[in-house]
């Protein structure tokens, strides 16, 4: 799972998540990696960039 947006500059997110989602999955189901967006939260400003070409 991506995160992006202005979430994907809280650090914490990407420690905790995975062990509190835990909970809410099947017991035969692994936790979702959980990755930082490349471009951070400048992804849907260089996406509104790209359409103005």
């Amino acid at each position: 799972m991506v995160l992006g947006g202005g979430l994907s500059n809280f650090d914490l997110i990407y420690d905790e998540l995975p062990k509190r989602v835990s909970k809410y999955l099947l017991s035969i189901a692994t936790p979702p990696k959980i990755v930082k967006a490349k471009h951070g939260d400048a992804g849907g400003v260089r996406g509104a960039a790209f359409l103005n070409i």
